[in-house]
């Protein structure tokens, strides 16, 4: 228990209604009667209201501010500042939490701080207008004097990942993210009912006309012929709600629709109650209440895939409808509506596209029609709902960013710098990202991510798996490398914009962790090499890569605070004070498979088939396969991509391997797992020193897989020989041939060397020790 003084300054506050004020009015109960607060708020006069001090039958002090003026929906006023920065003073308030988007209120309220700690929670993303005017003079706000209260902000809170995305230059780095919640002991959940009621729940304001419900209005008469006895209950009010009814009225549908007008307590509870489906066809949204409400009464949703929805709505596919006729258990699908049935999963409702209404048709019918699915999508969105969207658990999190921000201690900025990052496939990217969300993990930590855009000129930056992700735009490529002119430039503008204090770079491809080691300042780094020399058996293009490697590289192995080296023969490794900090595995994930006796004879490779990756030596594996004639029913499966696949395709059909070798492309999670648990053995055939571990070697083996791998770069560090796998000449096609048929006819050795690699992985490469040794450089770096 604090005994704090907390100000929440909030636009509105109930009885207004909305999501905000539904937010700060639940976090205001929970910070009393959780964490001890006193909760003071400020907020702006409503519709006959009068300003002044009010006590509130829960226990909360409330000032209303005047504001005699009227934006569309937004009220403004004069003298916030100075009426802020009296009240703060007279209600000794030792924090302030300001929650927006609606100008000004939030940004009066940072003004009047002082040395009082700013807190800014930011409910949606970039503001959107019907009127072009409008949709500028937002930006110009968001880029100004937003711009200044973000960065007067000790700590900063966004209610959705989207928000955090779609505002990413303000936020991305520095937020975290605390969605609303439900209260779990009002909204209880009930069994769905059989009858085919829809509720819609929201603003029937002119400003929030992108709530969708004019699309869920308008597909009601073609509902209706599929679903007898359909109805949809409105629950809301506003400045456009005679202008629904009229529409209602014209469509012949207003005997099917009951408008209740403003809802709240246990009324708004029945409501949900009532209803067999919640649907919110919006069109631009964060993510709403409304629907985490509906989840924890146990109804299904329907909505769109905008926002910071699809985080919390898990997507089901239900049923193909032609369209013709009722609902037949099939579902409504009607060609290109996206709508597809699969009969089971775990979703929480369905989602379409905005302003689709052949989709919006077909969800609905098949939520209405099928009481199977709408029980299961209700049940799953109650588990969705107690497991991470309870009001208890946003106002813990909320806590925490107080407790902060009231202390002084900052959570210490980690930029991961890798010249490419998941999606994209290779064990580079595999280490990096596991960095990245072990310091995302961290709460003394903050994680973001600069890559590089490898499909195009353009800066993106998003939230990508709760990460800030910003990739550089990319000019130019030489060999496997990116490029860009930009990228000194933009470098620093983005470990600016981060907050950044610790650079945790990743090479061995040259540019981008260059750049972030040399341009860093006063900023700590930690370089990461994961290669041998890069040497690629061109003579003009070695030149290159020699002189770098000899003259440039050295000198940013010395600017960095601290040099990691993934495996005995990267270039790192050398060098005085290098940690080595190898590659993991989630051994949680690559789990042991069947025995070999029970495997199919299935030879595999995992990586790369670019044609700047000709070392990884996958045509030298084709011969081996080749000399496999005398088992036919063995097969050789390469899992990856890139351009040289119609070359190997080309070269497996020379040699009239063809029929037993497939192609599958790029592979991650379970379904990579899944090929590494099924196979005989795996092969990673590479031919120079730039293999300098091998990822796919130990995922292999934590799947209790044999391995083969070439007597090459790191390999036999990884792979004991006779033990774990076995260790071939480079480019040895007739010893690789030796190998695979050993593996593929001896399931005895197969098992026995499953069985020691699974027990070497987890000794030895399990992630979670790995990237602990990396969170301990981080919170106390060496300086260069």
């Amino acid at each position: 228990m604090t005994g704090r003084t907390v100000l929440l300054a909030t636009p509105y506050f109930p009885p207004d209604t909305g999501g905000v004020e539904q937010y700060t009015w639940e976090l205001a109960r929970q910070l009393r009667a959780r964490h001890g607060y006193r909760v003071v708020v400020a907020a702006t006069v409503g519709d006959g209201g009068r300003p002044g001090r009010y006590r509130e039958r829960d226990g909360l002090v409330v000032h209303r501010l005047p504001a005699p003026l009227r934006v569309s929906r937004t009220r403004l006023g004069t003298g916030w500042i100075t009426a802020l920065r009296a009240l703060i003073q007279e209600e000794r308030v030792d924090l302030v939490n300001a929650h927006a988007p609606v100008p000004l209120f939030a940004d009066a309220a940072a003004r009047a701080c002082g040395a009082v700690p700013f807190v800014l929670t930011y409910h949606t993303g970039r503001m959107h207008k019907r009127d072009p005017l409008r949709t500028a003079a937002c930006s110009l706000y968001e880029h100004t004097l937003l711009a200044g209260t973000v960065r007067r902000a000790a700590e900063l809170i966004c209610s959705s990942d989207h928000v955090r995305g779609d505002l990413a230059r303000l936020f991305a780095g520095r937020a975290v993210t605390v969605p609303p919640g439900a209260d779990l002991e009002r909204f209880t959940a009930s069994p769905v009912p059989g009858g085919p009621r829809i509720l819609f729940v929201g603003s029937l304001e002119r400003a929030t006309s992108y709530k969708g419900l004019t699309d869920l209005l308008r597909v009601l008469p073609e509902l209706a012929l599929y679903v007898p006895g359909v109805s949809l209950e409105v629950v809301g009010d506003g400045s456009a709600a005679a202008t629904y009814r009229r529409l209602a009225d014209r469509l012949g549908v207003a005997r099917r629709v009951r408008f209740s007008g403003r809802l709240a307590g246990a009324e708004l509870v029945d409501a949900y109650h009532r209803a067999r489906v919640v649907a919110l066809p919006t069109h631009y949204d964060s993510l709403p209440s409304v629907l985490v409400e509906a989840m924890a009464v146990g109804r299904p949703v329907v909505s769109t895939r905008v926002g910071g929805i699809p985080s919390l709505v898990t997507e089901d596919r239900p049923g193909r409808f032609d369209g013709t006729g009722p609902f037949d258990g099939t579902g409504p699908g009607r060609g290109g509506t996206g709508i597809g049935i699969d009969g089971g999963g775990d979703g929480t409702g369905l989602l379409t596209a905005p302003g689709d209404r052949p989709a919006l048709v077909a969800a609905l019918t098949a939520v209405l029609g099928d009481e199977a699915l709408a029980r299961r999508l209700g049940a799953a969105g109650r588990r969705r709902v107690e497991a991470g969207f309870s009001w208890e658990r946003q106002a813990d999190r909320t806590a925490e960013v107080f407790a902060r921000a009231l202390s002084g201690r900052r959570r210490r900025g980690v930029a991961v710098v890798a010249p490419y990052y998941p999606p994209k496939i290779g064990g580079v990217e595999n280490y990096a990202a596991r960095i990245a969300g072990a310091v995302a993990g961290d709460p003394g930590l903050r994680a973001a991510v600069i890559t590089s855009n490898t499909t195009g000129r353009r800066t993106t930056v998003r939230v990508e798996d709760g990460l800030p992700v910003v990739r550089l735009g990319t000019w130019a490529r030489l060999s496997n490398t990116p490029l860009s002119p930009l990228w000194p430039f933009q470098l620093p503008y983005w470990l600016r914009r981060l907050d950044i204090d610790v650079v945790s770079a990743h090479a061995p491809v040259p540019g981008l962790a260059d750049l972030a080691v040399a341009l860093g300042g006063a900023r700590a780094s930690v370089l990461t090499y994961h290669a041998g020399s890069m040497a690629k058996g061109e003579p003009g293009v070695d030149r290159l890569i020699g002189c770098y490697e000899r003259f440039l590289l050295p000198r940013v192995f010395r600017q960095a605070a601290a040099l990691v080296a993934v495996s005995p023969v990267s270039l790192a490794a050398g060098h005085s004070g290098a940690l080595h900090i190898p590659p993991g595995v989630d051994t949680d994930l690559f789990t042991p498979g069947p025995p070999a006796v029970r495997r199919a004879p299935t030879v595999l490779y995992v990586g790369r088939m670019d044609r700047t990756s000709a070392w990884k030596g996958v045509p030298v594996l084709l011969r081996a396969f080749a000399q496999l004639a005398d088992l036919p029913s063995a097969r050789l499966r390469l899992v990856g991509d890139g351009d040289a696949r119609p070359e190997l395709r080309a070269e497996a059909d020379r040699l009239g391997i063809a029929d037993r070798v497939e192609f599958t492309g790029a592979l991650t999670g379970r379904a990579l797992v899944a090929e590494l648990q099924q196979a005989a053995l795996l092969v990673l055939p590479s031919l120079s020193q730039a293999e300098s571990f091998g990822m796919t070697l130990i995922e292999a083996m934590a799947c209790g897989t044999p391995v083969v791998g070439s007597r090459v770069g790191g390999i036999p560090y990884v792979v004991d020989d006779g033990v774990t796998g076995l260790l071939v000449a480079p480019g040895d096609e007739r010893d690789l041939a030796a190998a695979c048929r050993r593996l593929l006819t001896d399931t005895r050795t197969a098992d026995r060397f499953g069985t020691a690699g699974r027990r070497h992985v987890a000794e030895h490469y399990a992630w979670p020790g790995l990237t602990r040794r990396y969170l301990e450089l981080f919170r106390e770096p060496p300086r260069s």
